[in-house]
């Protein structure tokens, strides 16, 4: 009896695990969430001559700037920064990196910005908008998707199958201790 009793929990351990293997085609819910903050209000350009990403963070906007062909730092470049009262020169901080000190932060909404840039050998004008969302939309969409993603996943399923398991082998004990002994006639 103890090895058929073996070979259930076994039978029904491989059973669940097989839930927590992936499949082709099967539905696992959704992606883990690995930062749950939603993302900075961020900002892209570019030209022939210069790639341009901005993110704008409490108090600065900071400012990422690249040569389109060879994808490297722009260092010693000049920098200035016009639209959503965000008007004056961005200062390096770090090789091809700049900062702009803002006094107060853009309303939400979409601000076109302006980027006049000037290294030793170019120089280009850069436009793009910079959307900043609601923050009580941002807030709320990600208030809304923690409780899900606790829910869903492998541990749910693990949790699920060892209780089932554990439910069998009590009631295949019980059964055991109903049956009468054998005797050995």
């Amino acid at each position: 009896m103890n090895r058929f009793l073996i070979f259930i929990l076994g039978l029904l351990l491989g059973l669940f695990t097989q839930a927590l293997w992936a499949h082709e085609g099967e539905d696992h819910g959704p992606p883990a969430l690995v930062n749950a903050r939603p993302l900075l209000p961020r900002v892209t350009a570019h030209s022939e001559l210069f790639e341009l990403v901005g993110v704008l963070e409490p108090g600065r906007l900071l400012i990422w700037l690249d040569a389109t062909p060879s994808n490297a730092p722009v260092t010693g470049a000049s920098v200035e920064v016009e639209g959503a009262g965000a008007n004056g020169k961005a200062a390096e901080v770090a090789p091809g990196v700049y900062e702009l000190k803002l006094p107060k932060a853009p309303a939400p909404g979409q601000h076109p910005l302006t980027f006049t840039v000037q290294s030793a050998d170019d120089a280009d004008l850069l436009g793009a908008p910079l959307v900043v969302p609601q923050a009580d939309a941002a807030a709320a969409a990600t208030a809304d998707a923690l409780p899900r993603a606790a829910w869903t996943g492998p541990a749910v399923w693990a949790g699920a199958g060892a209780a089932a398991a554990a439910v069998v082998m009590a009631a295949l004990g019980a059964l055991r201790r109903r049956r009468p002994a054998a005797t050995g006639h």
